[in-house]
């Protein structure tokens, strides 16, 4: 992952001039993706650019909304909840970022599932 790339990216999403507070959240980002990075998978892949200002961009929106309980649209601020707020975009962004990148990590849902030794031992 290239820092300079992910900060530009990160600006595009936001909309916002990068600031120091945002390099928390960048740092966030890029923590999680390489908690979930696939041990073999190319750490310099330009998708993971992608998915990291993406990543970024969403929690920083949800702590711009956390602050006053109010919900940030592109129209500007409603105390309303709304299904068209940022919050809801940027989650959207990190979804499609996830997919595109669905070959370098490692897969996000798990399920278990138990068998009755009764029930197999009965057959």
């Amino acid at each position: 992952m290239e820092n300079d790339k992910i900060k530009t990216l990160l600006v595009l999403f936001t909309h916002e001039e990068y600031n120091e507070i945002m390099d928390e959240f960048l740092n966030l980002a890029k923590k999680e993706i390489s908690d979930i990075l696939r041990p073999d998978a190319d750490s310099t892949d330009s998708r993971l650019n992608f998915l990291c200002a993406a990543i970024a961009n969403y929690r920083y929106q949800q702590a711009l909304s956390a602050c006053d309980r109010s919900e940030y649209t592109y129209a500007g601020k409603m105390i309303n909840p709304s299904s068209e707020t940022i919050v809801n975009f940027a989650e959207n962004l990190v979804r499609d970022y996830y997919q595109l990148c669905r070959d370098l990590i490692r897969p996000q849902n798990f399920m278990f599932m138990g068998i009755d030794r009764e029930l197999t031992e009965s057959e």
